[in-house]
């Protein structure tokens, strides 16, 4: 997402570890401000955190190029000219799960609010199959229709982020009582591998399910929108952004996390960011 170079240098990231320790985190730059939400008790399984980011309108112009890195999470994202209750609400859209970086022109925007999903929670909120969002930037409306234009009606009427909160846990807490895809015993793998930070080997974890290598891959993809190696891959690079910048070097980094060797590490950070990892961290030294 926009924020992953920023997340990365204030301790926030796209893990369950990082927005469960606490209701609310915020950080301040002269430019910017970033506050990540933790959701509901209800809705903590499905949902890792909200989030927002607010740039300066003073001192630099709005972003018109929404960046994606590669993401275990399936983000719900709203967009305004502006942090005030008359600001308007330029787009809503969905960012699949991905395990791939990409950019997306948009609208000039100072102002997000997003919600960051589990990729095991489409099929039990959207009752399809995670799959079918893997590498999606689609508009909210085309994903869930008329459902999508209410939803964009009543965010953009809110007057704050506490009431666009309020709202959107609203919406997912009733989509909870619609029929619902589940697979209770690919849930337990995820949680495994996320639990594990991407260490897990899937065999053994096929061999726990009692599940033959085939059908462990078929259901997990399913359920999680990725295979499972590649999953674990994605979890692994995600507590390295976690980590940084408390691990001293990159072959240090790269040995506490199970790579191979540095250049392996290098290799696997830029085919899911686009970077290098020096040149990553500088994108969010260069928002302040």
């Amino acid at each position: 997402m926009l924020l992953a170079a920023e997340q990365s240098r204030t301790g926030v990231a796209n893990s369950k570890s990082r927005s469960d320790s606490g209701f609310f985190k915020y950080h301040q730059t002269a430019y910017m401000i970033h506050e990540v939400i933790s959701p509901c008790e209800a809705l903590k399984d499905l949902i890792s955190h909200f989030w927002v980011g607010t740039w300066d309108t003073t001192s630099q112009k709005p972003h018109t190029t929404y960046y994606v890195v590669a993401n275990s999470l399936t983000e719900i994202i709203f967009a305004f000219n502006g942090n005030h209750p008359a600001a308007d609400l330029l787009f809503s859209a969905v960012q699949g799960h991905t395990h791939r970086p990409n950019q997306f022109t948009v609208d000039g925007f100072y102002h997000l609010i997003g919600v960051s999903f589990y990729s095991h929670a489409i099929p039990r909120l959207f009752n399809i199959p995670a799959s079918e969002l893997n590498n999606a930037f689609i508009s909210l409306d085309t994903f869930l229709g008329q459902e999508g234009v209410i939803l964009n009606e009543k965010i953009a009427l809110a007057q704050n982020t506490p009431q666009r909160i309020e709202l959107l846990s609203a919406c997912f807490m009733a989509m909870l009582k619609k029929p619902q895809l589940e697979d209770s015993l690919i849930s337990r793998a995820i949680k495994t591998i996320r639990n594990s930070n991407g260490k897990t080997k899937i065999e053994d974890l096929a061999n726990t399910f009692c599940l033959s290598q085939k059908q462990f891959n078929r259901r997990f993809k399913a359920f999680s929108g990725f295979n499972p190696k590649t999953y674990s891959r994605i979890i692994r690079f995600e507590s390295v952004i976690q980590t940084y910048p408390h691990t001293a070097n990159l072959t240090e980094t790269a040995y506490a996390h199970d790579y191979y060797d540095q250049a392996h590490f290098i290799h696997e950070f830029k085919s899911f960011t686009g970077f290098a990892p020096g040149d990553f961290w500088k994108l969010g030294e260069a928002q302040h």
